[in-house]
């Protein structure tokens, strides 16, 4: 699995499945997902009116949009804001790569879900991001899974200007080849089949 990391408008992003996140007790949404919510005419804030969902933490929605460039969208529940982590973030990311893998999805787009509203640190934030997929039977040939994992996953974010940095911390991963620690005393892993590429801003 190859990851690339991305600043970009969401209506230029082309791929096969967006996964966006939102909380349960945040209302109106927010981030891409209230974005994409714009652009699609409010259909996330009607399925939330009428109770179809509700942000509750790992509910997972599919959907389908002709209204922008990527055909199909993952709404991913991050549970209450409050009390949302790291380590909510980190096991998030395990369980929508089996999701991906259950659909067959061979490229994906998404954000690093709750990073912007919750202020937490962009990098620690890929960081955990990366721990979560590592730790799926997806990414572990020696343990049986499900399906494969995606063949490219691009993380979104708004901040460019922190893109050098990102860019950075990719390039420690292509050398070292392992996953640093998300929290002081962590213990770091093999990246396995993980080749981090690059990371890009376009205006």
């Amino acid at each position: 699995m190859q990851v690339t990391i991305l600043s970009d408008k969401i209506t230029r992003i082309r791929s096969e499945i967006l996964i966006l996140g939102f909380f349960q007790d945040v209302r109106p949404i927010t981030g891409y997902a209230a974005e994409i919510d714009w652009f699609t005419n409010g259909v996330i804030s009607s399925l939330i009116q009428q109770n179809k969902i509700n942000g509750s933490l790992g509910e997972a929605t599919l959907l389908a949009t002709s209204k922008i460039l990527t055909p199909k969208i993952l709404l991913v529940g991050l549970g209450q804001k409050r009390d949302y982590s790291y380590k909510i973030l980190q096991e998030l990311s395990s369980h929508v790569l089996e999701i991906l893998a259950r659909l067959k999805v061979r490229e994906a787009t998404t954000e690093l879900w709750g990073q912007e509203e919750c202020s937490l640190d962009l990098v620690c934030c890929l960081d955990v991001f990366l721990q979560g997929c590592m730790a799926n039977p997806c990414l572990q040939p020696q343990v049986e899974s499900t399906g494969e994992a995606p063949a490219l996953i691009t993380l979104l974010t708004h901040q460019s200007d922190r893109i050098k940095e990102l860019t950075h911390r990719i390039r420690e991963y292509e050398r070292a080849r392992t996953l640093p620690p998300s929290t002081p005393g962590g213990s770091s892993g093999p990246s396995q089949d993980l080749g981090i590429l690059r990371a890009e801003t376009k205006r």
